[in-house]
């Protein structure tokens, strides 16, 4: 393209001419007589002022002129192709199944809905506030869920599990949010409906759904307030309280096991005062989870002390009393003597319950951590308010008559297959001398105190807990702390526990004229084979 030449001020602009365009035309200025040149318009002063406020303006001849009297549109081009609708019917621009567009919330209503929305609290939140939403979420659907799986988990040791205080605390907290949730999630919902109407109708029906799922977590959240209340009316604070430790030497293998004395007592009209019964040792090795429930018979006689012992000097040559010196009644013995009595008291315990763990301890050789007492009315009511249990009986049994603490007389026997026991029923079967040997009785009463740990879970702790905690309040007493009640339970509850229950009785021993220093032996033999793994074999069953 020619390139303009420099033009001075005072001298008139000379433009080199395009051959192919042709000399423009030469109009002196100030030639009024001149008739205007039929070329191109480069420019409209009026259009354009500010071209007129430009002297010596150079205009590029190349440049294609305007032409006034061309259309604005061209006409050789179609601006709307005639085969295309301009507007597709078929689409609606608000269609609410386009992503990026919202619909009147006027018109549709929320999703995923009311149930929705208190099912899964913050899901229809979620795309509009993301954080509200996945809180909400969060607290009402994954906190539930995962409590709930902590339960399945543990389902075996529920009672330990909800009578933890962090535990107790948390569900209780889970609780909350769970209902809380719901009543957010469902008024942020029904804040983004427009109609009046079915706002409110969204708020009132979801309110009064969530306060109907709020009466069972309410109880949840004061069942665990009264459990954590109830827990210290009930166990202690020291795990060493009662602890009554084997003569040195004797029991080496004493660290690895505890061992708890649990206990029935039974309060007749015809005796004085309270006599254990029941006594059952509870030998567990917590690192291997074996363990074995050994019968010490109410007729074992004159059970040894430790020489400078209270007991030990009141008794040198062992226990004995006007009814031939039978184990099951040391308690009374030391209750009903004050110097006894003042010599074993410590930590609030029961100190005839002490002076009992005292002779075992030195008789049997071991060392006995804690105990465990209830009695025959606390029994009674323990399995009544647990609504009862259900045990295998092999045979027709003979049954009492008329039991202290029974609401009934009971039938002449029971069985054989699956009975249902309530507590007086319980008491009976446990207390039946007349159709087998001390050994079956026994046997009988260890396979009800597991029936019964077993059968207790989270429904009898939220409906019964009443009835439960005055049962154990007024009738049960323990030198243990929570934890070892709860570890205590758990393993009773394993139904996967092989235990090894070993009877105190012919021919194994003969209660009348024990040999304590072969039982000694039997001991040390019971907990080797629990710390090992080894068989236990002995001249009686064992299961």
């Amino acid at each position: 393209m020619p390139t303009p030449m420099p033009v001075s001020d005072d001298s008139e602009p000379e433009v080199t001419a395009d051959p192919a365009v042709g000399e423009p035309p030469n109009v002196e200025p100030g030639d009024a007589g001149a008739s205007p040149s039929p070329g191109p318009v480069l420019y409209d002063a009026e259009l354009d002022p500010t071209l007129d406020a430009l002297p010596g303006t150079v205009v590029d001849p190349t440049l294609d002129p305007l032409d006034p009297i061309l259309d604005p549109v061209d006409e050789t081009r179609d601006p709307v192709d005639a085969t295309l609708d301009p507007v597709d019917a078929t689409l609606d621009p608000l269609d609410p199944l386009d992503p990026t567009l919202d619909p009147p919330l006027d018109t549709v209503p929320p999703k995923p809905g009311l149930l929705g929305v208190i099912a899964l609290p913050g899901l229809a939140l979620w795309r509009k506030n993301p954080i509200a939403g996945s809180l909400l979420f969060n607290a009402g659907v994954t906190a539930p869920l995962f409590a709930l799986l902590m339960l399945l988990l543990h389902r075996q040791h529920i009672v330990g599990l909800v009578t933890q205080d962090n535990n107790s605390r948390g569900l209780g907290l889970v609780a909350i949010a769970t209902i809380t949730s719901r009543f957010i999630a469902v008024w942020l919902t029904a804040d983004r409906v427009r109609d009046y109407d079915a706002r409110r109708h969204l708020r009132l029906v979801g309110s009064l759904i969530v306060l109907t799922l709020a009466l069972p977590a309410a109880l949840i959240v004061y069942r665990m307030t009264q459990v954590n209340a109830a827990v210290h009316d009930v166990f202690q604070d020291s795990p060493t309280a009662g602890v009554v430790s084997a003569a040195p030497g004797q029991d080496p293998l004493a660290e690895g096991f505890h061992t708890v004395l649990m206990m029935g007592s039974d309060e007749g009209k015809s005796r004085l005062g309270l006599r254990t019964d029941t006594m059952i040792l509870a030998m567990i090795h917590p690192d291997s989870g074996r363990a074995a429930l050994i019968s010490v018979p109410r007729n074992l006689k004159h059970l040894r002390f430790p020489p400078e012992s209270a007991m030990g000097r009141k008794f040198p040559d062992g226990f004995t009393d006007d009814e031939g010196g039978l184990t099951n009644a040391i308690y009374i013995t030391v209750e009903n003597d004050p110097d006894l009595k003042v010599a074993y008291s410590r930590d609030g315990l029961e100190p005839g319950v002490l002076a009992l763990m005292e002779g075992l301890s030195y008789s049997l050789g071991i060392t006995i951590d804690d105990y465990a007492m209830i009695n025959s009315c606390g029994f009674v009511t323990l399995v009544d308010a647990i609504g009862g249990v259900t045990i295998h009986v092999d045979k027709e049994l003979p049954m009492p008559g008329k039991l202290n603490c029974s609401a009934y007389r009971l039938t002449p026997t029971i069985g054989p297959g699956d009975v249902f026991m309530d507590g007086t029923k319980a008491l009976g079967y446990v207390r039946s001398r007349y159709a087998d040997s001390d050994y079956q009785r026994m046997e009988r009463q260890r396979t009800l105190i597991q029936t019964i740990a077993s059968e207790i879970g989270i429904d009898d702790l939220l409906l019964h807990f009443t009835e439960l905690y005055a049962s154990i309040k007024e009738n049960v007493r323990t030198s243990m702390t929570l934890d070892e009640a709860n570890a205590l339970v758990a393993t009773l509850q394993d139904n996967d526990q092989q235990f090894q229950s070993v009877g105190l009785t012919p021919p194994l021993v003969e209660p009348g004229h024990p040999d304590y220093a072969a039982i000694k032996q039997l001991m040390q033999d019971i907990r080797y084979a629990l710390a090992t793994g080894q068989p236990l074999n002995l001249p009686t069953p064992t299961t």
